[in-house]
């Protein structure tokens, strides 16, 4: 058999060059999709804590905040200024998170430690005269994650419960930066010598925005809305069930709220309510004639709620705060209501929920403490215990972070 050479290869042209990209669409292009992030806040001014005769100085921090802050995976920077550093023999940094938790009712409590760094920042050697410089310089990053056995969760904002007294349930995040300064007489006796700690709190807060702003916004018409972008509403439904000896029929209880499902904790979140079923049900609703407007408590009531929950030894704790409460008025019959028969309607309620402002710390799930936000909707007959329906309540999941979604 014979061989022979190599087909020639075909003739080849360079590729044209690579085009050119920005982050913004040209003329002729559209901007189909992205994804916003948080902008972090640039800060120049320092935080000062002196102890005896040493003083800490974290750098890049806002000077009007009350503590020192620090968002996810953030860099802590600074020094420590030391006082007679002839006589030092060690400094230490320590970085410390604790989470604390209790039920007053049973009388348990945990503990549990999200972060602990240490670091040695300068030692005296064994075979060198030389001293601690009068400013030693530092610089750690926090990391996302702690691990809780055999689980990794995310690193939980600093927090402080502000229940009521009646949920017998506290818990506490707390984050210390502390510097020890070792000072010995002489390096013979440093065993003896005594440490000077120096204490920062500081707030972590790891920054968080939705995927995409609110559409539409609260100040919009919520039937006209509907109709043109269905898609960013999120509709839930649940049955409304009479009292087992009623005769009545159910009713449909319907709540519409932007289909994002994420908020920031400065939005104000659109919502619209809508009762559904036969007239002779609905009227149960509808407050009587004889009634003063200013004495009936409304028929229909959004509240932001926030649970806590917290596991002690398997057993869960809850404890519950309303966030915000939405202001409701009558709104012309939504979506859905449209008649089966010549005997349905529907009743319809429309508003806006806004978190209180006193609230800086969105959803988070640390294992332990699992802080979870809910939009519930409560339905109340007027006629009260002579009501032929009970209390209706539903509850919808919702996420709440700390950054509103940058405007497309």
């Amino acid at each position: 058999m014979s061989t022979s050479a190599c087909s020639v290869l075909p003739p080849y042209t360079p590729s044209s060059a690579v085009p050119s990209y920005s982050p913004e669409p040209a003329s002729d292009e559209r901007l189909i999709e992205q994804t916003p992030r948080a902008k972090p806040r640039v800060c120049t001014g320092t935080h000062t804590k002196k102890s005896g005769r040493d003083t800490v100085v974290l750098t890049d921090q806002d000077p009007s905040a009350p503590l020192p802050t620090y968002g996810r995976n953030a860099l802590i920077s600074g020094f420590v200024s030391l006082e007679e550093r002839e006589k030092v023999s060690e400094v230490v940094l320590k970085v410390k998170g604790n989470m604390e938790g209790m039920i007053s009712e049973t009388g348990r409590s945990v503990s549990k430690t999200v972060l602990d760094q240490s670091y040695t920042l300068w030692a005296v050697q064994a075979l060198s005269d030389a001293a601690c410089p009068s400013t030693v310089p530092f610089s750690t990053l926090l990391p996302q994650m702690f691990q809780d056995g055999d689980a990794r969760h995310p690193l939980p904002p600093s927090y402080n419960t502000r229940f009521s007294a009646s949920s017998g349930l506290s818990v506490k995040v707390i984050y210390t930066l502390s510097v020890i300064v070792t000072r010995t007489r002489g390096r013979k006796l440093a065993f003896l010598a005594p440490k000077n700690t120096t204490t920062v709190i500081f707030t972590y807060l790891p920054r968080t925005c939705p995927g995409r702003p609110i559409q539409p916004p609260a100040t919009s018409d919520f039937l006209a809305d509907v109709k043109l972008m269905p898609e960013e509403w999120r509709q839930i439904t649940a049955p409304g069930l009479p009292r087992a000896a009623s005769a009545l029929g159910a009713v449909d209880m319907h709540l519409f709220i932007p289909a994002v499902e994420v908020f920031a904790l400065g939005d104000t979140i659109p919502v619209h309510v809508q009762l559904a079923g036969a007239v002779p049900s609905l009227r149960e609703f509808l407050p009587s004639p004889s009634s003063s407007p200013g004495d009936a408590e409304p028929t229909v009531q959004v509240t932001l709620v926030r649970q806590l929950l917290l596991t002690i030894a398997g057993r869960r704790g809850p404890s519950r705060l309303t966030l915000a409460r939405a202001t409701l008025r009558s709104a012309p019959p939504g979506p859905g209501a449209a008649a089966q028969s010549p005997h349905s309607a529907s009743l319809d309620w429309t508003g806006a929920l806004r978190v209180d402002p006193d609230v800086a710390v969105g959803s988070f799930d640390a294992g332990v403490v699992v802080v979870q936000d809910f939009v519930v909707l409560d339905v109340l007959p007027p006629a009260g215990a002579k009501a032929q329906f009970p209390r209706l309540r539903h509850s919808h999941p919702i996420r709440l972070v700390t950054d509103s979604a940058p405007d497309e």
